[in-house]
């Protein structure tokens, strides 16, 4: 080792020995032996120090790779910063770098932290070893240092382009090997650093790993791991890497809470709490998604819940009603947690009144939201911002332009056998549990506070608009760590994804319950006169009378459809050509407004490697087993089928399991109809849906027609 003594007190400083040093092959070089020993190229002086890069499973053998990175006396200057401060031969296949630990390599028990320097992993090493501590510290080369050229591949054209992707070495972190990720203190201001911060995080639970993100706090001084051990001492890193679980731990007692007062669902708890936590950081995202508290009946637990969340959530305040300048003047001044109950009869009163909160409803969901007034005597106009937190509770659905700005929370009359406690105001030990997981949500959010400003990797099956309120969910979720961010993926699918665009369209109502038809019926096309004839029965649906207690016509019906692109063609039956429509032409308009979302088994072997996701309307054998344990005991709901979200019986706690006898075809399940509740009577189409053989018999008996159309139909054509 030929250090110089002031390198050795430059790593002394940062907690890396001298003995280290010698271990890992550190050595400082002249320009003439970078370019000559390890091939540097490039103008300007090349001396500095370099850290060569050895085979984790022969480095104790001392055989070095053919890879290295020197870290520069002397770069060149770009605007005051440092050009080119580490150097590596050209040509060169990127590698990770490892200190000298080949055990801890070998070791999947052992944690990987992943960090952007070489002297970085090193002192990391260091201070583990001081602390009695078993990782792996594991550096990059830089905040995308893991990606790199993996092969060829021929382009449409021919052409032979370089590939790109996650290099060989990362794939050590797999398999649900805990990886923490370290990278410097810039990540939370430089967008470049918490890009790939995010598209790393995004690779490695593609590979499976158990992922924890770590925010190193910034301050004079302090731009690497190194240095903040350095400055701070041994402690400072030891109580950042205990507080990882904090969050985990801080949002199982907040969803605890809330189920203590209120019966929940657990995919509702989950959301509730992670929404609980963003109304202390909320500011981190371009949205907030509304919370729609609603139920189809009064004394479902509304108030409750809003008086639950009073508690826990952020600056609260709630109201029954407030006039729109109120309103907006008191979001502007404080941006509070806003309790919105009763809305229903606000919306229901006056009609100016209620247009008015509508448009701060609608624009209170973007950090730019303001609505204009006039103010003062001069009547000077101003610009009120309206984007804060909001729950909005109530009986029914809310307007189509907010509704689709919420995630929507239904509830429904407490059952005899299902117990909650009593929420006592006055209670001490309330006041203090709430008093305390408020403190703690505020401290650990503030802590946090770059990792909610990373872009999450969203389920494919949310719409555009429903990722705009789940990112910042998503965010908290990946911070927490531990089950958090797989389940919140899959609860947002189950409760907030994929619903059609506008749950309360008539246009999506008259597709919804002519693919309804098709379905049930089997056919490729009809008339118009047979369509209008098998719309007047769906009882859920008003066609029946909707030209003045009368049919709808085929003007009325051609009218609808017209908006979508499909218009009435010739159809030839037997006996003469009439107008009608082909099941082929409302096939795109309903990929594109009522998509359907298959259901991924919680034993599908992409379990490690994604998260799962559900169908929204999915029955109870659809959804992981951790979301059948404890669920609303009710299936049944008085509000339209469009906005009805399945969820499981907890009564019975062995629906799902497949029975089916050797037809293939028939299963004896206990599933849930929404007309003929939990029953066992249920048939396979080749196709795989599940239909209902009392709203569908399988062998069609003379002169059967059904009541209504099959409502397992429409939970999974709503899917």
């Amino acid at each position: 080792m030929n250090l110089l003594p002031s390198d050795l007190t430059a790593f002394a400083q940062l907690g890396i020995s001298a003995e280290l040093l010698a271990q890992a092959s550190i050595e400082r070089v002249t320009d003439r032996e970078a370019r000559e020993k390890y091939g540097i190229v490039g103008s300007g002086d090349m001396a500095g120090i370099a850290f060569p890069y050895f085979d984790p499973e022969t480095m104790s053998n001392g055989l070095r790779r053919t890879y290295v990175r020197i870290r520069r006396d002397h770069p060149e200057l770009q605007d005051g910063k440092p050009k080119k401060k580490y150097v590596a031969p050209y040509g060169d296949r990127k590698r990770l770098y490892f200190p000298p630990a080949p055990g801890l390599f070998a070791d999947v028990t052992v944690a990987i932290v992943l960090v952007e320097a070489e002297k970085s992993a090193l002192s990391m090493m260091a201070w583990a070893a001081r602390t009695g501590r078993k990782i792996l510290p594991v550096a990059m080369g830089g905040c995308y240092g893991w990606l790199g050229k993996t092969g060829i591949r021929e382009t449409a054209s021919g052409e032979r382009v370089p590939e790109t992707g996650a290099i060989p070495d990362l794939n050590i972190c797999r398999e649900g090997r805990r990886t923490f990720v370290l990278l410097d203190a810039n990540c939370a201001s430089n967008p470049k650093v918490m890009s790939a911060r995010s598209d790393l995080v995004r690779q490695l639970r593609k590979q499976g790993a158990d992922v924890h993100t770590l925010d190193l706090p910034t301050g004079d001084g302090i731009n690497g791991p190194d240095d903040y051990i350095g400055m701070t001492g041994d402690d400072a890193m030891t109580q950042l890497f205990e507080g990882t679980a904090e969050g985990a731990n801080i949002l199982n007692e907040v969803r605890a809470f809330l189920r203590r007062f209120v019966i929940l669902s657990s995919a509702q708890s989950t959301v509730m709490a992670l929404w609980v936590a963003h109304t202390y950081t909320f500011t981190s995202a371009a949205w907030t998604p509304y919370l729609n508290v609603r139920s189809a009946a009064p004394e479902c637990g509304k108030s409750l819940l809003l008086e639950v969340l009073e508690f826990v959530v952020h600056k609260p305040w709630k109201i029954e009603g407030a006039s729109p300048a109120v309103l907006f003047r008191k979001i502007e001044l404080d941006q509070p947690t806003l309790l919105f109950d009763e809305l229903d009869t606000t919306f229901k009163g006056d009609k100016e009144t209620a247009q008015a909160i509508r448009q701060v409803l609608n624009a209170g969901a973007k950090h730019s939201g303001k609505i204009a007034r006039v103010v003062g005597k001069d009547h000077k106009p101003s610009d009120f911002r309206v984007f804060c937190p909001k729950v909005l509770a109530g009986i029914g659905t809310l307007p189509p332009t907010v509704s689709s700005r919420s995630i929507p929370v239904t509830l429904a009359r407490k059952l005899r056998t299902e117990k909650a406690d009593y929420l006592d105001h006055d209670s001490f030990e309330i006041r203090e549990k709430a008093a305390d997981l408020r403190r703690r949500l505020a401290d650990w959010t503030e802590k946090r506070a770059a990792s909610f400003k990373q872009s999450p990797e969203f389920p494919e099956l949310l719409t555009d608009r429903q990722k705009d309120g789940a990112r910042i969910l998503l965010a908290i979720a990946d911070a927490a760590g531990g089950g958090w961010p797989s389940e919140a993926r899959t609860v947002l699918c189950e409760i907030y994804g994929a619903r059609p665009a506008d749950d309360t369209s008539i246009g999506i109502q008259l597709l919804a319950d002519v693919r309804l038809i098709y379905d049930g019926d089997q056919l490729d096309k009809m008339t118009t006169t047979e369509l209008i004839e098998k719309l007047s029965r769906v009882e859920t649906s008003s066609w029946a009378e909707w030209n003045s207690g009368k049919p709808i016509t085929p003007i009325g019906l051609s009218r609808l459809l017209k908006p979508f692109e499909i218009y009435p063609k010739n159809i030839r039956t037997a006996t003469a050509v009439q107008k009608g429509y082909e099941r082929n032409q409302f096939e795109l308009a309903w990929q594109r407004y009522l998509p359907r979302i298959p259901s991924i088994s919680p034993s599908s072997p992409t379990q490690a490697a994604t998260p799962l996701q559900c169908s929204v309307h999915a029955d109870e054998s659809d959804l992981p087993a951790t979301l059948q344990k404890e669920s609303v005991a009710s299936c049944g709901s008085e509000e339209s089928p469009l906005s009805v979200t399945f969820v499981a019986d907890v009564a019975d706690q062995k629906r799902g399991q497949d029975t089916s006898d050797d037809k293939g075809d028939e299963i004896a399940v206990d599933r849930c109809c929404y007309v003929h509740g939990a029953h066992a009577n249920w048939w396979q189409r080749p196709n795989g849906d599940q239909v209902c053989n009392l709203c569908h018999p399988k062998t069609i008996r003379p002169g059967w027609r059904p009541s209504v159309p099959s409502p397992c139909a429409r939970r999974r054509l709503m899917a």
